[in-house]
């Protein structure tokens, strides 16, 4: 039953890629403004990440990436899903303890350090009235450029300052998509985010959800294609997943604690 579970989330996970790729080939090859597919994908994301962190918590090595942690729930936000944000953020926060993300701070273990949007996003969940955490007590990166300005004054309604801040993680995005050597990791150097800037995009929507204005535009070319633009309206319509809700009812025979608050579309 083991290796079935960890199958189901494998399977999860993939048909989450699969529906994430399509949205984005429509956007950027067909001109389709069809948000299903990026409704779906957020769907089977969370899927996959509360299948793992129901074997994390039952000590049975469910894990994540941490970069596919924050988009999952950067695409909740973007979808304008805040139930499902709220759901994923307390999830990966519980995460940092558990097999999860595995994110304990020792002299050995510097895995929290490898993706700094990771902690970007976490600490804009916290921001946004998520669960506080103490960094000290975790593997954290030394340098949390260039996102440290932003996280200091991320409710600014200076909208010069909130251009300015786009284009320096612009920058940065594209800077971690090179190609890198065999051990050598870059945060966006999957083929599926290369061109998509979801941390960019939480970020805005976030401030939409605080009432804030966003500037109509920005210079960097990053931000001038159409994965940049935050889709609508919002929130998306929650898609019927009938084949996932059965898979989630067997599933949580064994895990009755499991998808807490999921709620299927009638």
């Amino acid at each position: 039953m083991k290796r079935g579970i960890a199958h189901l989330g494998r399977k999860a996970a993939q048909i989450h890629f699969w529906h994430l790729v399509h949205y984005e080939h429509a956007l950027l090859n067909e001109g389709s403004g069809s948000r299903e597919h990026l409704a779906l994908a957020v769907r089977h994301a969370e899927a996959c990440l509360h299948i793992a962190a129901a074997q994390a918590e039952a000590n049975r090595g469910g894990s994540v990436l941490q970069n596919n942690a924050v988009l999952y729930f950067s695409l909740a936000v973007i979808a304008g899903w805040k139930d499902a944000a709220i759901r994923i953020g307390r999830t990966l926060i519980r995460g940092l303890d558990t097999s999860l993300l595995d994110l304990q701070h020792t002299d050995r273990h510097r895995a929290g350090e490898v993706y700094r949007h990771f902690w970007f996003i976490l600490h804009l969940y916290a921001q946004a009235g998520g669960q506080k955490f103490d960094i000290s007590l975790y593997s954290y990166p030394p340098d949390m450029s260039p996102y440290a300005t932003v996280l200091n004054d991320w409710l600014t309604t200076d909208l010069n300052k909130v251009h300015d801040w786009v284009c320096a993680m612009a920058d940065f995005h594209l800077q971690e998509t090179r190609n890198t050597a065999h051990d050598e990791i870059n945060e966006f150097d999957a083929e599926d985010v290369m061109l998509f800037p979801y941390e960019i995009l939480c970020w805005l929507r976030l401030r939409e959800w605080a009432g804030l204005e966003n500037p109509k535009r920005f210079d960097h070319p990053l931000m001038q294609q159409p994965l940049a633009q935050l889709p609508g309206p919002v929130p998306l319509d929650v898609p019927a997943t009938p084949l996932l809700d059965q898979v989630i009812a067997k599933f949580r025979q064994e895990f009755p604690d499991s998808f807490p608050g999921w709620v299927s579309p009638r």
